[in-house]
Parts: C-alpha cells; sequence; structure tokens
C-alpha cells in the first residue's frame, strides 16, 4: 500500500482482531473448504512436477513436516476479522534522487537507530523508497540489492556477501532505464556493474541439496527472483474461497463416519428409498437386555438431556459435544450388533456411502444433496416467511407490480410460466438474503495458479508455487490468521423439471438412465469424478467415457448455469466474475448468486422487477447458443470463453462438464468417441 500522495510504501500485518459471531457450523464449513483448497494446490503441483520438494509447494501451517503431505490442524489458526490490520514501512531501500546512491535497512528500528543522513555525496539529499521489489514463487520478496546470496557447499547454506569485491558496500542505483533489465548498481568503489540479479536463499538451499541427494538437476531460473514493481499484482495474490453458509450442523456432522445411520435415514428420506429403522423403544429393549450393556442406556438418554439443555441456553459447543457423545454410544451398540441398524432399500447407496470417503468433495453427490436438504428448508421455506426469499410465480410487491392488478398478475404468470417451461424449470426463486461466507487463508506470489512457468533456452520451465499462510499474529501460539467476512446476497434457485430430464436423458441414449427417481439413481451410479475431471478433458473424439447418468445430469446442470449466469451478467450488471454458483446434481438444482463482498445493491431483484422477461428469453435466444468466436467451436459442440464458459475464478468445475449442445443440439462434448451421435437439445421442442 502507498500513502495517498506518495509519502511511503508499507505493507501490511496482521493484528489480534478475533472474528466474532460465526456458527460452529460455519467453522467447520470454512476448515473443510480450506482443507479441500490446500489439498487441491498440493494435488496440482505433484500432478506436473511429481518431484517438487513438499517444502516449495505448502507453507508450514498447511503440511505435515514428516510426511509433505497437506494437513489442516485447528489449532495453528485463528479466525479474524479483516477491519483492523496494521501496516509498516516496507521496503527499507531508499535512493537518492539527486546522485542514485542507496541506502538500506534491516529493520524500521536499524533506521530509527541510525536515520537517513541529509547529506549525501556532499548535496542535499533527497531521499524516496524504491517502489521495486525482487519477488519468487516460493512467497518471499526483498528490496533489491546489489548482493547476490552463493550456497556454500560446506555447510549447505545460501551466503550474502555485502560488499563488492574492491572491499565497498556503497552502491548507486541507476533506474532511469524504462525496463528492469536494463537497471543497474554501480560500486561508488570501482565502478563495477551489476545486473537486478538475486537467488532466492530459502530455494537456493534447497535445490542444491536434492540434487547432490541424487535428485533432478535443477536450472538457475529457478533459484533467481524477478524484480517486480510493489504495485504489480503479482507481488501479492490472495488465496481466497467462499461457500454458503448453513445453520443445520448436519451438513457437516452427518458426512462423519460415526453418523452413517443417521446420513443413511436422511439419504431415505430425501430421495424417498425404502427405509426401515428401529424405534428408539426397540432399541432400548435390545441394550437393556444385554447384561454387558448395564445402565447405557440411561446413560444415552442423559447426553441427550444435556445436550437439549445445553442448546437451549445458548452453549452451541457443550450441546455438540453431549450429542457426539450419545451418539458414539449409539453407533457402539450397531457396529457390536447389540441393535439392528436398520435396512436401506438400496444397496448401491449403502455401497456409496460406504467409498465416499476417497470422493471429490466438491462433487460428492451425497454431501451436496444432504446440503440441498438443508439449502431449501434454510434458505427458501422458512425464508419465504419473512420474505427474504419469493417464488416468482407467486410473486410479491416488491418483486413486480402486478400483485394488486389480477388481470395483470395472470398475465404475469402466463409469460414467466411460460419461459420458464420452455428452459425445462420446475421452480425459479429469488432469494434476497442468501448467507455468504467468504475467507482468505494465504497468498502467493509471482502467479496466482500452482504451476508458475518461465521461458529459457526455448523451453518452458515449470516451477511450484508454494501457498503461504498469512503472517503469525502477535499473541499467544502464534496462530495464523484466517480472515472471514459474512454477508447476505442475493441468488436465484433454478430447479429443473425431472420428468423433462427423464425424456432428454432417454433421448440421448443414456446407458444407465433409470425409469423415475433420478436423485436416487444419481447416488446409486456415481462414481468419483475426480480432483481434475481427467475424464471429461478434450480428447479431439478420442475418449471412450460412455453416456452415464452422472456426467450428463452434471453436464446439463452446470451448462445451465453458466447459461444462467451469462444471462444475468447482460441483464442486471453484475460482473460475470461476480458471480457465483452451486450445483445439486442429485437434486436437479442449481444456485447463481452474487458472491462479492462488497454493499448487495439489490441487482437481482432490480434486474427482475424491469428485466424478468428478457433475462428468461436471453437464455433461450439462438444467438446466446450459439459460440461467438466463429464456426469451429460450434461445430465441435464443446464451450469457449467466447460462449458458456465463465472465468476459473467462478466456475465450480475449472471450464470442463460443458457443452452447449447439451441445449441446443449437436455434436457431443470431446471427450466422446468420434462415433457417438449428435445430442439432442434440453430445448429441443421434442422432449418440451
Amino acid at each position: 500500500m502507498t500513502w495517498e500522495g506518495g509519502k511511503g510504501i508499507c505493507r501490511s500485518v496482521p493484528l489480534p482482531n478475533e472474528a466474532k459471531d460465526l456458527k460452529p457450523t460455519t467453522i467447520e464449513l470454512i476448515f473443510e473448504n480450506l482443507n479441500d483448497a490446500v489439498t487441491n494446490w498440493r494435488d496440482r503441483v505433484i500432478k506436473v512436477l511429481p518431484d517438487a520438494l513438499p517444502e516449495l509447494v505448502l507453507d508450514t501451517p498447511f503440511r505435515d513436516s514428516k510426511s509433505g503431505e497437506a494437513r489442516v490442524q485447528r489449532t495453528d489458526f485463528q479466525m479474524t476479522s479483516p477491519d483492523k490490520v496494521g501496516y509498516v514501512p516496507y521496503p527499507l531501500l531508499y535512493r537518492c534522487g539527486i546522485c542514485g546512491s542507496t541506502r538500506e535497512f534491516d529493520s524500521v528500528a536499524d533506521q530509527a537507530r541510525q536515520p537517513l543522513p541529509r547529506k549525501c555525496n556532499g548535496h542535499e539529499a533527497r531521499w524516496t523508497q524504491v517502489d521495486v521489489v525482487y519477488a519468487h514463487w516460493s512467497g518471499d520478496i526483498e528490496p533489491l540489492s546489489p548482493f547476490n546470496y552463493n550456497f556454500d557447499p560446506q555447510t549447505d547454506t545460501a551466503r550474502q556477501i555485502k560488499m563488492c569485491t574492491c572491499g565497498s558496500s556503497s552502491f548507486k542505483l541507476r533506474n532511469a532505464a524504462p525496463v528492469f533489465s536494463e537497471w543497474r548498481y554501480v560500486c561508488e568503489g570501482c565502478g563495477e556493474t551489476r545486473a537486478l540479479k538475486k537467488a532466492n536463499p530459502d530455494t537456493l538451499e534447497r535445490l542444491p541439496i536434492q540434487q547432490n541427494d541424487g535428485g533432478r538437476q535443477f536450472q538457475w531460473i529457478e533459484v533467481n527472483m524477478l524484480p517486480v514493481s510493489y504495485r504489480a499484482n503479482s507481488t501479492f495474490y490472495v488465496q481466497r474461497t467462499s461457500f454458503i453458509v448453513f445453520e443445520d450442523s448436519a451438513v457437516v456432522e452427518l458426512m462423519t463416519p460415526k453418523r452413517r445411520d443417521g446420513l443413511v435415514a436422511r439419504l431415505a428420506k430425501i430421495h424417498e428409498i425404502p427405509f426401515t429403522e428401529p424405534s428408539e423403544d426397540e432399541i432400548r429393549k435390545s441394550v437393556e437386555a444385554d447384561p454387558t450393556r448395564v445402565g447405557e442406556w440411561d446413560e444415552y438418554e442423559t447426553y441427550l438431556r444435556m445436550a437439549e439443555k445445553a442448546e437451549s441456553s445458548g452453549r452451541a459447543d457443550a450441546a455438540r459435544r453431549h450429542r457426539d457423545a450419545a451418539t458414539d454410544l449409539r453407533e457402539t451398540w450397531f457396529a457390536d450388533g447389540i441393535a439392528d441398524r436398520g435396512q436401506l432399500g438400496s444397496p448401491a447407496v449403502l455401497q456409496a456411502i460406504a467409498v465416499r470417503e476417497d470422493w471429490t468433495r466438491r462433487y460428492d453427490p451425497i454431501r451436496l444433496t444432504v446440503q440441498h436438504d438443508a439449502f431449501v428448508r434454510e434458505h427458501i421455506d422458512q425464508a419465504m416467511t419473512r420474505h427474504a426469499a419469493v417464488d416468482v410465480m407467486d410473486p410479491d410487491v416488491a418483486l413486480t407490480d402486478v400483485v394488486n392488478d389480477p388481470t395483470r398478475k395472470a398475465k404475469y404468470q402466463h409469460t414467466v410460466g411460460s419461459l420458464l417451461s420452455h428452459l425445462g424449470m420446475e421452480r425459479l426463486v429469488l432469494i434476497r438474503g442468501l448467507p455468504i461466507c467468504e475467507f482468505s487463508f494465504g497468498y502467493t506470489r509471482v502467479s496466482a495458479t500452482p504451476i508458475y512457468q518461465r521461458e529459457h533456452n526455448g523451453q518452458r520451465v515449470d516451477m511450484p508455487v508454494r501457498l503461504k499462510a498469512f503472517d503469525q499474529l502477535p499473541i499467544a501460539d502464534n496462530k495464523r490468521p484466517i480472515y472471514v467476512t459474512q454477508q447476505l446476497n442475493e441468488a436465484l434457485y433454478f430447479r429443473l423439471d425431472e420428468a423433462r430430464v427423464l425424456r432428454w436423458l432417454e433421448a440421448n441414449q443414456i446407458v444407465d438412465a433409470p425409469g423415475d427417481h433420478v436423485g436416487r439413481a444419481y447416488l446409486e451410479r456415481y462414481a468419483d469424478f475426480g480432483p481434475f475431471l481427467e475424464e471429461f478433458k478434450d480428447r479431439e473424439g478420442q475418449g471412450g467415457y460412455p453416456r452415464t447418468l452422472p456426467a450428463y445430469v452434471y453436464l446439463l446442470l452446470h451448462t445451465l448455469s453458466h447459461q444462467m449466469m451469462h444471462s444475468l451478467a447482460d441483464t442486471s450488471g453484475v460482473d460475470r466474475d461476480g458471480i457465483g454458483e452451486h450445483i445439486f446434481p442429485a437434486d436437479l438444482s442449481f444456485v447463481i448468486y452474487r458472491k462479492g463482498m462488497t454493499p448487495d445493491l439489490g441487482n437481482i431483484s432490480a434486474m427482475w422487477r424491469n428485466y424478468a422477461e428478457a433475462f428468461l428469453k436471453r437464455a433461450l435466444d439462438p444467438r446466446t447458443l450459439r459460440c461467438g468466436s466463429g464456426s469451429l467451436c460450434d461445430a465441435r459442440g464443446g464451450a469457449c470463453p467466447a460462449c458458456v464458459m465463465v472465468s476459473e475464478v467462478s466456475c465450480l468445475a475449472s471450464n470442463l462438464l460443458l457443452s452447449r449442445s447439451v441445449l441446443k443440439g449437436g455434436k457431443g462434448p470431446e471427450w466422446e468417441p468420434r462415433t457417438a451421435p449428435n445430442l439432442v437439445g434440453y430445448f429441443d421442442p421434442s422432449i418440451a
């Protein structure tokens, strides 16, 4: 940051400012998302650079020091509000604007002890901070310096010699050239010139040791830092993520192994799967009949009463502990065969529950369907009772002024209903206050992505970008801050017409399409998509992935989501990069929402009041179903930035599992064989 008028360059430092009023479920979801982000970062690096050193991929708080695997421990972090941060002057490198002489200080205290002199080389000094720094993809920055680091093989350390070969330690900086490659340091003693070249000491110490231990041979461009302006984005990329907030702790608790019985019961209820569950009285009789379990039922009921009492007094953490104790006790009865767990009428769903621990969390349909159940209950049904959500087919006066005019209202409902029918939508709900949590957990330098590429001798060299945690807080235990913000933003919830989806699946010869209950079938047939969706990358017609129910349902929902995001951006004024998506594949639903943390100005509500018809028609317009980049993308049946793709920061699936053909018809996606038949579009009148 720079003070107004260029009065000084500073860098921010964390201050103790604990985030208050975070619900336990929100904290759980923060750590779940953080663990997912850290694991995904490491996996993406290792996929490209299998020999990358773990310590150059993840900062210490994000990895296990022994195995190098991704690891997040809650005790290492503190939830922090970002509305108060500190700052210190940086870089502490100054240049005289008259003669070019430089002065550097190790710290603010060092500069306070020996301030900049008023005179410089016999004239009045004019000191200014040098606004260029060295940056490295390992996450380090340093002020410019003529003194490079060298690796000492005797001590396996990087050493910096802070003087010229002539013995002088004073240098001038020539910075008149427009490019950094032409800047030079000039020794004031002998006139020797030095280019802006400096090795990153941390990387310099690690790579030669790896090479000497029989590892790969490193290249110097992996070690050398880059001179960049402190104003450039490349000096600091904040790593953040966001999610929808839920009140129901079940969205987290049911995902744990000890709540497996609760998860089975919840899935049975959501997707109408036959389930015979023992009553509490039957379980009690089974437990009390076993002489080795004397008193356990009373203990179980005591835990439940204590949980209820704690919950009524607002002690959520205590309530959770008591409930967990009761759940653990109950689970031992099932595991030891003391009581019957109950029978689910779908062995395939039971198998899915058993193996889902290995699934990529982002696409796990079991997790997502539990979230959808909570979403509808909290953010639609309950929100409607306080006018925080409204079904567009039953609008209120704040959504449209036709409410008090029966004739105009009937016309509105006919028009909107007809357009929703053409879109294959069963329901569309506008949510006026969807709670969004965004948290920043670290940063990177030089690149915002896990791999940085540099050109060297006509070749591209891949280098790992280290994910860094924020600096330690000045508190006991030196925890790292996670900066958390929460806000209520507007959103649109869409649910597809299940009967139409079934007709579309049948028309496209999906090999495992069910006759009914798409959600249940999705859970039964789902196989892990994997973190990188490798099966669904562009294979130029050489792929062999069959047309399966999970892939095609997700493909349809994801493409529709992007189509509606583009339509929303065009009609509401919300920037495309400011729109997020959340897909519930087993429930044939998705949500698009404004994800920014600046005040929500009601753009989506205003859009619906003024341009509802245009918003829906735009999604159906044949021109928006074609690619704006020309006929090549149109003919291939995929997706590109000129049509349904959105920015990587907005897309859940890295712009994969997308194809305009699922809406308008045409050639199938590029991960199918060339011999695959053309697709029938979801908007095709033949399946309407």
